[in-house]
C-alpha cells in the first residue's frame, strides 16, 4: 500500500510537468517564463512615461522665478510652487503662481486664465490684473483691475480703474489717485486720500511705459516739502534764539576758510562717533543721543547759512526782511540748488560752515575768562 500511494504522487507530478512544457510549446516561449509580462510592463511604463509628458506640456510645475532685467512669463497652465519676482523688468501671468508677484520698475500683467494665491506687488510701473489674487499693491503707477481680488487694494500715486467684472473682498485705499469705477464692487471701505493730483500726472505718463517722469516730479515735490517743513521748524528755532541766530549769521562770514575746517571736522567727528557707538552694545543706547544731536546741529549750522545768505540778498537790494524773511529768502535758494542735481553738492558744503560757526562759538565760551588784578 505504501509503495502504490508513493507511485501515485510521482505520476501526479509528472502530469504537472508535462501540462507545464506544453503550454510553453503552444506559446513558443520554449522555456523563457515572464518575457510577456517584462513586454507588458515596458509598454506600461512608456504609456505612463508618454502621459507625464503630455500632462506636464499643460501644467509644468516649477519653483520661485527670479528675473533682472528681464520679464518673468508664466504660461497658460503652469503652475509656479513659489513666488514670482522681476527687479527692473515685468511680469506676464498666464498660469498659476501659488506664492506673491512682485515687480520693481517694471509693468505687471495679470490674464484672466491666471490665479494667484499671494499679494501682487508693482513699484513704479502700471499692474493689469483681471485674475484672481490676493491683495493688490501698486506704487507710482496705473491700476487696472476686472477680477476676483480676495484682500485690499492699495493704489500710492497713480489712478484706479475697476471694471464691470471687478469683485474687491476687502478695503480699497487710493492715495494721490483718481479712481474711476465701472460697476465694481468694493465689499470693505473705499478710502481716497487727495485724489486731485494723479490726474495731472498720468496726463505725463505715456500708457506702458514705466513713470519716469513721475519718479522726476515726485523728487521735487519731496524736495519742496523737505524744505517747507525745515523753514516752518527753523522759523520756530529762530524765534526763539533770535539773538544767538542773528549774530552767528553775522560772523559765520568772519575767518570762513576756519570755520569751514571746523565745520568738516565736527562732522567727522560726529560720525566716527555714531559709528563707534553702533559697533558696540553697550554704546547702542547712545544712539537715541547721538543721532538726533546731530541731525540738530547740521539742521542748525544749514539755519545759519541760509539766514546769511537772505541778509546777503537783502543788503545787495538795500532791503531789510527781518529774520523770517532772510531765513525765507536763504531756504528758496537752498530749494533751487537741491532740485538742481548739480546744486546739491553746493549745499551739503555750505552747512560745515554754519557747523563751524557753532564749534566756534562753542569753544570760544570754554576759554578761561580773564581775570583783572585790583588796582591799588
Amino acid at each position: 500500500m505504501k509503495f502504490n500511494v508513493q507511485y501515485e504522487k510521482i505520476d501526479k507530478i509528472n502530469a504537472k510537468k508535462l501540462n507545464n512544457r506544453s503550454n510553453r510549446n503552444r506559446s513558443g516561449l520554449s522555456g523563457k517564463p515572464g518575457l510577456f509580462s517584462r513586454v507588458g510592463l515596458i509598454t506600461v511604463m512608456i504609456i505612463l512615461l508618454l502621459s507625464s509628458v503630455a500632462f506636464a506640456s499643460t501644467g509644468m510645475q516649477r519653483g520661485d522665478i527670479v528675473r533682472f532685467f528681464n520679464s518673468a512669463d508664466v504660461a497658460e497652465g503652469e503652475i509656479i510652487d513659489g513666488d514670482v519676482v522681476s527687479i527692473i523688468g515685468g511680469a506676464n501671468i498666464d498660469g498659476e503662481v501659488r506664492g506673491d508677484v512682485v515687480t520693481i520698475i517694471g509693468n505687471t500683467r495679470i490674464s484672466d486664465t491666471a490665479l494667484v494665491d499671494g499679494d501682487v506687488v508693482n513699484i513704479i510701473g502700471n499692474v493689469e490684473n483681471f485674475g484672481g489674487s490676493n491683495s493688490v499693491i501698486n506704487i507710482i503707477g496705473s491700476l487696472a483691475l476686472g477680477g476676483n481680488i480676495y484682500g485690499d487694494v492699495v493704489q500710492i500715486i497713480g489712478n484706479t480703474e475697476l471694471s464691470s467684472g471687478t469683485l474687491i473682498h476687502g478695503d480699497l485705499v487710493s492715495f494721490l489717485g483718481g479712481l474711476d469705477n465701472q460697476n465694481g464692487q468694493i465689499l470693505g471701505q473705499e478710502i481716497t486720500v487727495i485724489s486731485f493730483l494723479p490726474d495731472f500726472l498720468n496726463r505725463l505718463l505715456p500708457g506702458e511705459y514705466p513713470p519716469l517722469p513721475i519718479i522726476l516730479i515726485l523728487v521735487i515735490m519731496f524736495s519742496v516739502l523737505t524744505h517747507v517743513f525745515a523753514f516752518i521748524f527753523g522759523a520756530i528755532i529762530v524765534t526763539i534764539f533770535s539773538d544767538q541766530f542773528t549774530s552767528m549769521s553775522e560772523s559765520v562770514k568772519v575767518d570762513p576758510g576756519r570755520k569751514l575746517g571746523m565745520g568738516v571736522l565736527l562732522y567727522l567727528v560726529l560720525q566716527m562717533a555714531i559709528v563707534t557707538v553702533a559697533i558696540t552694545i553697550i554704546g547702542i543706547p547712545l544712539l537715541l543721543f547721538i543721532i538726533p544731536l546731530s541731525i540738530f546741529i547740521q539742521f542748525a549750522g544749514n539755519l545759519i547759512v541760509k539766514i546769511a545768505i537772505g541778509r546777503k540778498m537783502a543788503k545787495n537790494f538795500d532791503r531789510e526782511y527781518g529774520l523770517i524773511g532772510e531765513l525765507l529768502i536763504g531756504t528758496l535758494i537752498y530749494m533751487l540748488l537741491d532740485i538742481l542735481v548739480a546744486g546739491k553738492p553746493i549745499t551739503f558744503v555750505m552747512k560745515f560752515f554754519g557747523m563751524g560757526e557753532l564749534a566756534a562759538r562753542a569753544l570760544d565760551r570754554k576759554e578761561p575768562a580773564r581775570v583783572q588784578q585790583p588796582q591799588e
